[in-house]
């Protein structure tokens, strides 16, 4: 994620309110959602929440419905009893199209009341305030219910032992994942239910229906609500906010419900089976903000069981998932050396590849001038003698302080690169994620990204990558022109390396709070091959979304973490 301004959708044609996804067919249902929602008409009515006005849209929002808790199963996300990912085929990746950012984390991994409050709620300042109310009681329920690292874990080995198999292209999988996914869709119902029978909840949910309606938007919906009797019409009620509001907040927290694997299910699913060009390669991204968030506390899935359980996540994947480990290095210099020996320890398991970087929680790339400096030699030293990637958020937003979000810019990139290629004599594998918002409208934003374009034309910075990860200004096509001339105008500039070092990266399952999400891959697909034309950069489709990932990964370079990576996930050996 990385801005501030909220985006501006449409329902009903309508500036300013969120479109209704466009149903598709999944397994022979037309559907909505995330694993579907069947759109069958039921009559109902606005007493559910407290009023006996009927429903203007009441087809579409019965279908939402879980129905009692006890038992019930989530009609939103319901898998078919197939293989996941299905559409993916037996055996190994090929990794010839890699979405290079995703997250599939859930609750029980994060700080999530610090996150949500002190690095969301700046980024969309209209539904900040119901973040705040909230945002402490979700950590209390999920930190208590959501599955933890080392029981998803078991819970996986089970599966694989009593069944005799070895990836999640067996129906075994399938099945489990149907029971999973009820399971914990029905806490997420529970929690909305709790919620809401809070009036300073409801009163802030009626001021955000308020706001839209006086732009001329969200017709229809009730300016105030009842209690709802159950976790059913509580899940409605929260289904028709996101749609008033603009943002499909209360869908964006479903996922810090779920399992992990579940979570990837819902990216391959979206992006692999249904998305284009078919991605059929994550590299997921785990984050640590347990010392910038919560100075000595920990979350209740440690950093440690995370890379565990996610290891095994990309074995059963047969390499459709490769990840990074976090590395903090405030944590590093607070806890003597507890995050670089986190990261060390997940690289070697299978499935790891190089690490991720969060600048936004308070330091720079290089050049703070004290300890954190120290700490950051020493992880650079460990990339260079492993060869593997780093990933950081170089993006102006999510910063955790109040000011100027200047630490994830070019200054300490700079620095970062210099010291490592005169220290180490070998250039640092590293990909800025969301290229300096690129196609954003900030200051930074028309600045950044040339600057790093720069540090990727020096020797320092010859593997030197970026993605366009959250770049929100592609869902909208009356933004084509613009994005098509931004990025022509970068890859046409005098020494410009940038069409053999752009990727691409979604940053699922943060793109989730965006209300047309799942056109991601398809509308950037749309806008790259429109650049590869007015550049023409013969094959720069093909490089952007897979072959400039697969050169900074080093996936065919013998000795690189991520070639090794691979060989392990292929024998199954550590």
């Amino acid at each position: 994620m990385k801005r501030r301004a909220r985006v501006q959708t449409t329902l009903n044609g309508r500036e300013g309110s969120l479109a209704p996804r466009t149903p598709r067919s999944y397994g022979g249902v037309r559907t909505t959602e995330r694993f579907g929602c069947s759109m069958q008409s039921a009559a109902g009515t606005r007493a559910e929440y407290g009023t006996s006005e009927p429903w203007a849209r009441r087809d579409v929002l019965k279908a939402l419905g879980l129905g009692v808790m006890a038992g019930a199963l989530d009609a939103c996300r319901v898998a078919p009893s197939r293989p996941l990912p299905g559409c993916a085929g037996p055996g190994p990746s090929p990794h010839r199209h890699l979405d290079a950012h995703i997250h599939i984390f859930n609750g029980t991994d994060l700080q999530i009341a610090g996150f949500l409050r002190e690095a969301v709620a700046p980024e969309y300042p209209s539904v900040a305030r119901l973040i705040g109310l909230i945002a402490e009681p979700l950590q209390t329920f999920v930190w208590a219910v959501s599955p933890q690292a080392i029981p998803e874990l078991e819970h996986l080995n089970g599966l694989a032992t009593a069944s005799g198999v070895r990836s999640f292209a067996e129906t075994t999988f399938a099945k489990a994942f149907e029971r999973d996914r009820a399971q914990t869709g029905a806490q997420y119902s529970e929690f909305l239910r709790q919620q809401f029978q809070r009036d300073d909840v409801r009163s802030e949910l009626s001021r955000l229906v308020a706001e839209q309606q006086a732009r001329g938007a969200a017709r229809g919906v009730p300016r105030s609500f009842g209690a709802p009797r159950d976790a059913s019409s509580a899940r409605s009620l929260a289904r028709e906010v996101d749609l008033a509001s603009g943002i499909p907040f209360f869908d964006y927290l479903e996922p810090y419900f779920s399992y992990r694997y579940a979570n990837f299910f819902e990216a391959a699913d979206q992006f692999t089976c249904h998305g284009r060009p078919t991605i059929d390669s994550f590299v997921a991204l785990l984050v640590d903000f347990d010392e910038p968030l919560a100075p000595g506390k920990e979350t209740p899935s440690r950093i440690s069981d995370q890379a565990v359980v996610v290891s095994r996540i990309c074995q059963l994947s047969q390499g459709r998932l490769l990840a990074l480990a976090p590395y903090c290095p405030i944590k590093d210099v607070a806890r003597q050396g507890a995050s670089l020996k986190n990261v060390l320890a997940a690289w070697a398991r299978p499935g790891f590849v190089g690490a991720k970087l969060y600048p936004p929680m308070g330091f720079k790339a290089y050049g703070n001038g004290d300890a954190r400096d120290g700490a950051l030699a020493r992880f650079y030293h460990e990339c260079i003698v492993h060869d593997a990637v780093v990933m950081a958020h170089a993006g102006p937003s999510l910063c955790v302080h109040s000011g100027p979000c200047t630490e994830p810019g070019f200054e300490g990139w700079s620095a970062a690169l210099e010291h490592v290629f005169a220290k180490e004599k070998a250039p640092l594998r590293a990909a800025l994620g969301h290229f300096g918002d690129v196609l954003g409208s900030k200051p930074e934003s028309v600045i950044w990204p040339e600057a790093f374009q720069g540090l990727m034309q020096r020797p320092s910075g010859q593997h030197l990558y970026a993605d366009l990860s959250y770049a929100s200004e592609t869902l909208k096509s009356s933004n084509d022109q613009k994005v098509i001339d931004r990025l022509s105008g970068l890859i046409k500039s005098p020494g410009s390396v940038l069409a053999e070092r752009l990727m691409y990266g979604s940053d699922w399952l943060m793109l989730g709070l965006e209300s047309k999400w799942r056109d991601y891959s398809t509308r950037m697909e749309s806008v790259i091959r429109r650049v590869e034309s007015a550049t023409g950069t013969h094959g720069f489709e093909d490089r952007f979304f897979g072959g400039n990932a697969r050169a900074w990964l080093g996936l065919d370079q013998v000795d690189s973490l991520a070639s090794k990576s691979l060989t392990a996930l292929s024998t199954g050996g550590p």
